[in-house]
């Protein structure tokens, strides 16, 4: 059996006789016992930490996240300590991952950076944070990683979240949680800790909605939050560090609906990541949860209504009530007749884009409010069978980002709308999953104007039939997203630009 350190740290094992750290090889004939007890000893003066244990024979690798591990002696055994800098790390969440049936998790990884190569590690936690296993990962440059995770982890029943950690800061990526043919919905990676109080917009407990919250602590310590719900009443509940923990609104309240809770705050969330979910029988779609507010939200999208229809969230997280000017455009950018309400102390501006009495042709509007918002845009089918969210939280937009993936089974629409008032110049460019251009297109969008298309009509004549994603850039801030739908016309899930 081989042992050894990689990184800042040495190794201990009393079944040597030495007390003390061992940080090189262990001949295979200092066997004195059936088992070794080993101990990682990271250089914290250095500052580094334990990460994990690997632990590879002839059959496979497995992981450990414990500090002490107990192994059999085996000759072809190689057991490894891993330690790091955590001021090194950068840490990319996939915050909710299951695969017991019905259900399915498809994650993705984009490498955003068109000059170096990005090399991490893949960790797979239960919900008890627990490492389950892990997965070496190099991302070429612009390169693309898409992971069906019941087919790449033996142990995938087991796993509740998704951690890619490396030293690079250009991985962008989604969730996407389906059931085939049924519906299913696709959500940033989370990049971003949150560092305040955490907001869940919407909530839709009934006879036909579901709602369902999924939380990891990040932190190396327990955490005690508790969500406030719009009508007073709370929920407390207690995290191990690590932990994983999965509700629906109505679990909270002995399985009965609350048709009464429209929304929350999360306090106490300082490192606490997740995501909603909601749904119907035959809809379903979700979005991070995070502690973003903006005074101005973009809705870049109204939806044909002969097909869909077109949903908005605008949430006042405060306790005084906000004042809030409407700014509908048409789709050449000209600004039509605006409106002005007021949304009162932990309430929300919402309802069907049809009924808010916007002018005929409004191609997408935003709204500017005296204190910061939370929001999102729905988009669903008149038929019911197709459901999907956009929640922008950029603020003003970018300049750059990526559209993560490019519908296989179906089709992929696009949009942008410029947020500023010169015209913008936008290069897009298809990639494959090894990070090679393979079409790139320019368009104008002009002040304030929207572009919304196929994806493969926004680079024909060229043909991106072997591409896996878009990226952009551009001369101004655009607000952008992306709508896929399946060929069958089950299913469909929308995601911002990822920057």
């Amino acid at each position: 059996m081989t042992v050894s350190p990689i990184g800042g740290g040495d190794l201990s094992s009393k079944e040597f006789g030495d007390e003390g750290p061992i940080p090189f090889q262990y001949p295979s004939y200092f066997s004195c016992s059936n088992v070794y007890t080993l101990t990682a000893l990271p250089d914290t003066e250095g500052g580094y930490v334990f990460d994990y244990w690997t632990i590879q024979t002839a059959t496979g690798t497995t992981a450990s996240s414990s500090t002490t591990i107990t192994v059999p002696v085996a000759e072809d055994k190689t057991v490894t300590a891993h330690f790091v800098d955590p001021s090194t790390v950068i840490s990319v969440y996939y915050p909710h991952v299951t695969t017991r049936s019905p259900w399915q998790t498809e994650i993705a990884l984009v490498n955003t950076s068109s000059n170096q190569a990005v090399t991490g590690v893949l960790k797979a936690f239960s919900d008890t944070g627990t490492l389950v296993d892990i997965m070496d990962i190099t991302l070429a440059r612009n390169g693309r990683r898409q992971i069906i995770v019941a087919s790449e982890f033996p142990r995938h029943a087991e796993i509740g979240y998704f951690v890619f950690v490396t030293d690079v800061n250009a991985i962008r990526g989604y969730t996407k949680l389906y059931q085939s043919g049924v519906y299913r919905t696709a959500i940033p990676a989370v990049t971003e800790n949150n560092a305040s109080d955490v907001y869940i917009s919407h909530i839709a407990s009934n006879d036909t909605f579901w709602t369902g919250i999924s939380l990891v602590n990040t932190n190396l310590a327990s955490k005690r939050p508790t969500i406030t719900f719009n009508d007073g009443r709370t929920y407390s509940l207690t995290m191990a560090p690590g932990e994983h923990k999965f509700f629906t609104i109505d679990s909270l309240f002995g399985g009965q609906p609350q048709p009464d809770i429209k929304s929350g705050v999360i306090s106490n969330a300082a490192g606490i990541i997740g995501l909603e979910l909601f749904g119907t029988d035959t809809q379903l779609d979700g979005i991070l949860l995070t502690d973003d507010t903006t005074s101005t939200i973009y809705y870049p999208h109204v939806a044909d209504m002969t097909k869909w229809w077109t949903g908005i969230v605008a949430y006042n997280p405060a306790n005084t009530a906000c004042a809030i000017t409407i700014t509908p455009y048409s789709a050449a950018g000209q600004a039509l007749t605006p409106s002005s309400v007021n949304i009162g102390a932990k309430a929300k501006y919402v309802g069907v884009v049809k009924n808010l009495g916007l002018p005929a042709d409004t191609a997408w509007f935003k709204i500017d409010a005296a204190q910061p918002l939370s929001g999102f845009e729905l988009f669903g089918t008149l038929d019911g069978k197709q459901l999907a969210a956009y929640a922008e939280g950029s603020g003003a937009g970018a300049k750059r980002g990526v559209f993560a993936k490019i519908e296989k089974s179906g089709w992929t629409g696009i949009a942008f709308v410029n947020t500023e008032s010169t015209a913008a110049s936008v290069t897009l460019t298809a990639y494959s999953n090894s990070g090679t251009a393979l079409a790139t297109k320019a368009i104008s969008v002009g002040t304030h104007a929207k572009v919304v298309n196929l994806a493969e009509n926004i680079f024909a004549p060229q043909s991106i039939t072997n591409a896996t994603y878009i990226a952009f850039t551009s001369s101004r801030n655009v607000v952008g997203f992306q709508l896929n739908g399946s060929s069958d016309d089950t299913m469909l899930d929308g995601l911002p630009s990822l920057k």
